[in-house]
């Protein structure tokens, strides 16, 4: 069987040099070149070898499990839509039949984003983070389409003067992610949590929600827009936006520092705070421990160090293409190492921290003050309002929590996270005597879900049941103890100190 077999193969070997002879120079020419390229092919593939990276690309072998959670924690993709939102852990009758739900205020950081800005040097440009709709699973494929079709009827509004209004709600057309986009997680996060909201409140929703009942407040950059319209498409659904009109109140202020009315709240010694705050010999200290980090990106990116960009937004990078599994960042000088990645991330957490902390309660009260005051008014029966959304950013949400005294500084603030100010009413408690208290109305404070009203540093022994907080703590803790008309007038003095 061999002996023919061989045979066979001479005498069509033969058989291909007679045509081969027999052909015109164009031909063989062109068959030449075709093996030339079979061949350079072949030689290309078998001496490629994998990369460091390309054998470590599991997520569990880059990383240590610590900060894998870490990472985990920070992309929040697919959403963690579990949380006790609308539930009291107290005992079954005393929450069915003593409190009632009132209101619910909450803010969002928008979700997963292509990254925040260019670094210059970075390979950046050879990937693409998925910033369109489209999408083979037949389930996300019909959100986006209600979506776009709800869309038509979310109106961004000028709420202070002088800010842009006109917003692509859905994503631009093109095939390639612009700096700091909402991709397609993104807006699936927000329809996510949204949802979660709809089912977690569903005594507010479902008895209604109008224009004078719903207030929504964005800041003007784009992917928070798109956030706050993805999450109210969650919450209300296509048809109840169709049905009622829906608006976005935009601002020009990453901490929503204004009074429903657009009033801004202004603090002159902000900037002198933080700076102050720089000069602390502990900042020092941790800033110089970041230098090593810093010399190492430098020399990777062939970047003078006094023109490479901060280590949150290095950072940003390497969370961005870890959060669609793709490969650290390069640049000229080499790859980021897992190694790298890691003291960046640890650094960058500890930054974002320092950078608010000095001016956490001058940046955050204003917010804080509008939500008592609408907590006070629903107490007095002089506000509609059943839902209030505030779309904004990390460095929204962080300063907040570190006024509030819930801040995990181990942390940075996840994709789509969710803060949540719960307003509920001891239907048993005597309200009638005393007009203008906040008697017998308590509220509660989740963050993505967990609730952490019992280690806020204000209420303390005030607490119901180690959960619900008296409203009368939160204004006294904002007005330092005189009383809701005093809460503007001690933001005033508060930032009139340094």
């Amino acid at each position: 069987m061999i002996p023919l077999t061989i045979v066979s193969m001479r005498r069509r070997f033969y058989y291909m040099k007679y045509k081969f002879q027999k052909a015109g120079r164009l031909w063989k020419g062109i068959i030449l070149a075709s093996f030339g390229v079979l061949l350079w092919i072949w030689v290309w593939n078998s001496s490629k070898s994998p990369s460091s990276f390309d054998e470590t690309i599991s997520p569990g072998m880059i990383f240590s499990s610590k900060v894998q959670q870490c990472i985990s924690h920070y992309c929040n993709f697919p959403m963690q839509t579990s949380g006790r939102e609308g539930l009291l852990n107290l005992e079954s009758h005393l929450n069915q039949q003593r409190f009632q739900l009132e209101m619910t205020q909450v803010l969002i950081r928008h979700g997963d984003r292509a990254p925040a800005i260019y670094v210059p040097n970075t390979d950046n440009n050879n990937y693409d983070f998925d910033c369109t709709f489209k999408t083979s699973d037949y389930n996300n494929k019909k959100m986006f389409e209600e979506y776009s079709q709800s869309t038509r009827h979310i109106t961004p509004h000028e709420f202070v003067r002088n800010v842009r209004t006109s917003f692509h709600l859905v994503p631009t057309p093109g095939s390639q992610c612009k700096i700091g986009q909402l991709t397609q997680r993104g807006f699936l996060q927000h329809f996510a949590l949204g949802k979660h909201m709809r089912t977690a409140y569903k005594t507010l929703i479902d008895s209604g929600i109008e224009s004078s009942n719903l207030h929504v407040r964005s800041t003007q950059v784009t992917r928070c827009v798109q956030s706050a319209a993805a999450f109210l498409y969650g919450l209300l659904t296509k048809d109840a936006i169709m049905n009622e009109r829906v608006t976005i109140n935009i601002t020009s202020n990453g901490w929503f520092q204004e009074d429903d009315n657009g009033t801004p709240y202004k603090c002159p010694s902000l900037g002198s705070r933080w700076h102050q705050y720089k000069q602390r010999s502990d900042y020092i200290s941790g800033s110089a421990a970041i230098e090593p980090v810093m010399q190492e990106f430098s020399r990777l990116l062939r970047t003078p160090r006094p023109s490479l960009t901060t280590i949150g937004f290095l950072t940003d990078v390497i969370y961005t293409r870890y959060c669609h599994n793709l490969p650290l960042p390069c640049g000229p000088g080499g790859c980021v190492s897992p190694l790298l990645a890691a003291q960046a991330m640890d650094f960058a957490t500890w930054a974002f921290t320092q950078n608010y902390t000095a001016i956490a309660d001058v940046a955050s009260h204003p917010m804080l003050i509008q939500m008592a005051k609408r907590m006070f008014d629903k107490t007095r029966q002089k506000s509609a309002l059943k839902f209030v959304l505030y779309s904004g950013h990390d460095s929204t949400v962080t300063p907040l929590l570190i006024n509030l005294g819930v801040h995990d500084d181990t942390r940075l603030t996840p994709y789509a996270t969710g803060v949540v100010f719960e307003l509920w009413r001891d239907t048993l408690a005597d309200t009638s005597a005393q007009k203008d208290s906040a008697d017998g109305f308590y509220f509660r404070v989740l963050v993505n879900g967990e609730e952490v009203t019992n280690k806020m540093k204000f209420c303390g022994d005030s607490l119901l049941k180690d959960e619900l907080c008296p409203v009368r703590e939160l204004i006294s803790w904002l007005s330092d103890g005189e009383g809701f008309e005093q809460m503007d007038k001690k933001y005033k003095l508060l930032c009139s100190t340094t």
